[in-house]
């Protein structure tokens, strides 16, 4: 078998890559991701026992059940348990409080819609399993989707260990204590907040199945990785599948001010669905 090394992917073989990532993630990726991309790919390539990452680009158009492994391998997935403190501060002690005195009997319905590993999806659970404790007639639901099928499996698992854990411990060690018990494989989350999430895989580029599904939308950081005509696209798609009213909850980096959108500013980092 040849040699895949550095220098195996060439200007043509790049940009092919780079355009398989638009056309099946969305994701804009600059030709400086090269080395990035190589070694997500080489791995799979030696699997395949494949000679180049050319020969990989002609395996990929002829075997189609091939296209979700190279979505999981080219998408970067990192999530952190409660990130950005001030996104959980509004959370806790405004978005929840005023929608059960609006919604006293509703089940409130959440999607987490770039889900990764889960520990946005477990930490919001965590939020309201807290907040339900102090109000027993509130009730929530949540889903949790990506691309990757790979981050998916690892989210449902709800099992923990390295980064995420040890910032959790820091960063909120009573949560950690009352929500996590050890494991084989590090710390596995409480299956009272594992039973309240639903797990799929969802194309952010395509409508949600159901119209007007969800109160509040979680879709953090991103946004960062798609131009601004595709970034309008996505949130097109969040607005149908968001109430009226319903909330956009976004990350620290992003901004939807330049865009033309359904969403209004309410908070930093939240918007308002104003569909009108």
């Amino acid at each position: 078998m040849g040699n895949i090394d550095s220098d195996g992917m060439d200007k043509n073989v790049l940009e092919k890559v780079l355009a398989l990532v638009y056309k099946h993630t969305g994701i804009t990726m600059a030709e400086n991701k090269k080395t990035l991309l190589q070694g997500r790919l080489r791995p799979r390539i030696r699997v395949l026992n494949l000679n180049s990452y050319a020969e990989y680009l002609t395996y990929l158009e002829s075997h189609k059940d091939e296209t979700q492994t190279f979505i999981n391998l080219v998408t970067t997935n990192e999530t952190f348990f409660f990130r950005t403190q001030r996104v959980w501060d509004y959370f806790n002690k405004e978005l929840l409080p005023n929608w059960i005195k609006e919604n006293p009997k509703k089940t409130l319905r959440i999607w987490s819609a770039a889900a990764s590993t889960g520990a946005e999806i477990y930490s919001i659970g965590i939020c309201c399993e807290e907040f339900r404790q102090k109000n027993p007639t509130f009730n929530f639901s949540l889903v949790g989707t990506d691309i990757s099928t790979d981050v998916l499996k690892e989210a449902e698992k709800g099992e923990y260990q390295g980064r995420p854990i040890e910032g959790l411990k820091t960063s909120n060690p009573a949560m950690f204590e009352k929500y996590f018990k050890p494991s084989a494989n590090g710390f596995k989350v409480s299956s009272d907040i594992q039973l309240k999430i639903r797990f799929a895989p969802h194309n952010l580029f395509q409508q949600y199945p159901q119209p007007n599904a969800f109160d509040i939308v979680f879709l953090r950081n991103v946004l960062i990785y798609f131009e601004p005509a595709d970034t309008e696209k996505v949130l097109a798609n969040i607005s149908k599948a968001l109430v009226d009213k319903g909330r956009l909850i976004i990350g620290e980096s992003e901004s939807l001010s330049s865009l033309k959108t359904t969403f209004k500013f309410v908070a930093p980092l939240v918007y308002e669905n104003a569909r009108g």
